[in-house]
């Protein structure tokens, strides 16, 4: 068991570095100051539906909401990763073999052939939408419209515990909004639920 925990220690200091160095090159594009806490990322994976279909992380980062995603039961083969920063994505594919890991940019994922005719059961992002430019925001959000369907629930966490958000996806309605005060700092959870493309929430 010592040996397990030593090796969990391992990668999670392994994701905190690469973090910190990502941080400190693209600060605008990783969007906070330390990586998600272990109770934010349960949280968020505890939000994703039981069912059928894949379960799409975008920004996972250091990988702590993929394990926390993992541990919740999410079979590797269903889950799928989209990074941007071929560091974090380098740790990534190297932290999680089994998982499907795509090196991209959420702007632009209809592209992604492992993204194709297959439906989707939830999108957990870290993104940090807040501090992206508002046209960047825009085209994720029209992405992630087009490529969910019936049913899929799309998780996005921010700093800002109160207020709407003004780029929301469209034909999404809000299903659940929680805030994790063990974060630092804080942070507010929303849960949209895909209805139609003339959903508002």
């Amino acid at each position: 068991m010592l040996e397990v925990n030593e090796l969990n220690a391992s990668r999670w200091a392994a994701g905190y570095w690469h973090f910190i160095r990502e941080l400190v090159r693209h600060p605008r594009e990783i969007g906070a100051m330390c990586p998600s806490s272990p109770f934010l990322a349960r949280r968020m994976a505890s939000l994703v539906p039981e069912g059928q279909g894949l379960v799409l992380e975008l920004g996972p980062g250091g990988g702590v909401v993929t394990a926390a995603l993992l541990s919740q039961g999410i079979a590797a083969d269903d889950l799928v990763l989209v990074e941007r920063s071929a560091v974090l994505s380098a740790h990534l594919a190297r932290r999680f073999p089994g998982v499907k890991l795509i090196h991209g940019d959420a702007a632009h994922l209809s592209r992604f052939e492992a993204l194709r005719n297959q439906p989707i059961r939830a999108i957990v992002s870290s993104l940090p939408l807040r501090s992206l430019r508002r046209s960047v925001v825009r085209e994720i959000m029209d992405q992630i419209s087009l490529i969910s369907g019936p049913g899929t629930m799309f998780i996005q966490f921010t700093y800002a515990l109160r207020g709407g958000f003004a780029d929301q996806a469209a034909g999404f309605k809000r299903d659940q909004r929680h805030v994790v005060w063990r974060n630092l700092p804080p942070a507010r959870i929303d849960a949209y639920r895909y209805l139609s493309e003339s959903a508002t929430d």
